[in-house]
């Protein structure tokens, strides 16, 4: 599992922005991490980083258009649910001093400019706005007129408008409560209606391409998961991963070797997701149902001869994290009677509800790999051009995908690869790695005394 990002390997978590008073950032993103569930601060001390939320052309709102299908370059974006945890807030709060409202009239001025700049760098992205008026003691009065043209002027509701006194130890606590309150309030609403969005364009049949269905089922689940609603996330995980398994032998999109890497790496992930969700709501039968599912419905999907080496290895680290994530819910595991294991239509072995099985198995196609790939050195007559080209690949910005670098000048660009390219780039990679530390790593593994009782009964 550590192989995989982290923004993978864990739910994701709402994300909100602070802007103005830096002074303050640390007091309310202490608070908001303590909440449950956690909401993480992007804090920006000034208006000078607003720009960076500012919405760029969606390549996805051409590729929904009823005009000739327009070329999908890849399903999934590499950095897509990275930027959504880190960099794309679902809600925004401007932090203003209270004399900036009551004060100087140059002072409210700018203050007014300074929301509109806000508005129109946020609307673009349907990112929510809050504003926290921040006043230094209890007897900071700020008129009724004053704060009517405020919500005004921010266009948002009177209960969207906070006041933060940070001086009043004796209520602080709810001062920072009702702010956070107010975070996860908008912040519902704006992942509700992201993906709602998505959705309509799924249920209105207009997309012009599978690989999008694929694309949009994600978001949806995404998007379900910042609200923590499982039921729909594993709805739309599982309809983009069936989505997926059509597109096998349809699609020419890239060279038939790569394109293979391509749905397997987002098959991958699209598994971990659901299998994640199924073991953390209790459902083991499910989930051990659904990896055989997984392992069948890929185990013979092995690709060219000269590649096998990359279908054993990907064939192996399945089975390897679906050990681990048995291992990590064990305690889910221990307590499930071995009389319910299994379903009538579809038997399930006992042993396939305990990590060491998956581990054995996760070592024998890695030694398959192993042999798969010497033979591939071994057969490997490359030249010094083509070994150049392998040294410059470097991952796409789509998953799965893959493309070499090419410097001139002040320039760079990325160019596709041929199938001998990236099998050649494959194996340079490979030799270098340690196959038989990872063979003792499984053997480790399936000796420890924890697990080995477990899958003894």
């Amino acid at each position: 599992m550590e192989e995989y990002p982290e923004e993978l390997r864990t739910p994701p978590l709402t994300l909100a922005s602070l802007v103005g008073c830096p002074e303050l950032h640390p007091l309310i993103s202490t608070h908001l991490l303590s909440e449950q569930p956690p909401i993480n601060t992007l804090a920006l001390p000034d208006l000078s980083k607003i720009h960076l939320f500012k919405k760029k052309r969606d390549p996805d709102s051409t590729a929904t258009s009823p005009s000739p299908s327009p070329l999908v370059a890849g399903i999934l974006k590499r950095d897509w649910l990275l930027k959504h945890r880190t960099k794309l807030p679902s809600v925004l709060a401007a932090l203003f001093p209270s004399y900036h409202l009551a004060g100087d009239p140059a002072q409210w001025l700018q203050l007014c400019s300074d929301l509109d700049s806000i508005k129109t760098v946020i609307r673009g992205r349907n990112i929510k706005f809050a504003v926290v008026v921040v006043v230094n003691s209890n007897a900071d009065e700020i008129s009724e007129d004053r704060m009517i043209a405020l919500r005004k002027r921010a266009e948002v509701d009177a209960k969207h408008v906070v006041v933060l006194n940070p001086n009043d130890t004796s209520e602080l606590k709810q001062y920072l409560h009702r702010l956070a309150s107010t975070f996860s309030e908008l912040a519902g609403a704006y992942y509700r209606e992201e993906g709602r969005r998505i959705r309509q364009r799924i249920e209105k049949k207009n997309v012009s391409s599978v690989e999008l269905i694929v694309r949009y089922c994600f978001k949806v689940a995404v998007y379900a998961e910042f609200r923590s609603d499982w039921t729909e996330a594993l709805k739309f995980y599982e309809e983009a991963y069936h989505t997926l398994r059509e597109i096998v032998g349809v699609t020419t999109r890239l060279p038939a070797v790569q394109r293979l890497v391509e749905i397997k790496s987002i098959s991958e992930q699209l598994h971990f997701k659901i299998s994640t969700l199924l073991l953390h709501s209790g459902k083991v039968t499910e989930a051990v149902t659904w990896f055989r599912q997984h392992k069948n419905a890929y185990k013979r999907l092995v690709g060219a001869p000269e590649g096998i080496f990359l279908h054993w290895e990907w064939m192996s680290r399945q089975f390897l994290v679906f050990g681990e994530l048995l291992e990590t819910s064990s305690k889910i595991i221990q307590g499930i009677s071995p009389s319910i294991l299994g379903t009538s239509s579809k038997p399930l072995s006992e042993w396939e509800y305990y990590s060491p099985y998956y581990y054995q198995l996760a070592a024998h196609y890695l030694s398959e790999k192993r042999s798969a790939l010497e033979l591939a050195i071994s057969m490997s007559e490359t030249s010094n051009e083509i070994d150049s080209v392998a040294d410059s690949v470097v991952p796409s910005v789509y998953v799965g995908q893959f493309g070499r670098l090419l410097e001139q000048g002040d320039n760079v660009d990325m160019l596709p690869l041929t199938d001998e390219e990236y099998i050649c780039y494959a194996v340079l990679k490979e030799k270098g790695s340690e196959i038989h530390l990872k063979l003792l790593l499984f053997l480790k593994k399936l000796m420890n005394p924890t697990t080995v009782l477990k899958f003894r009964g």
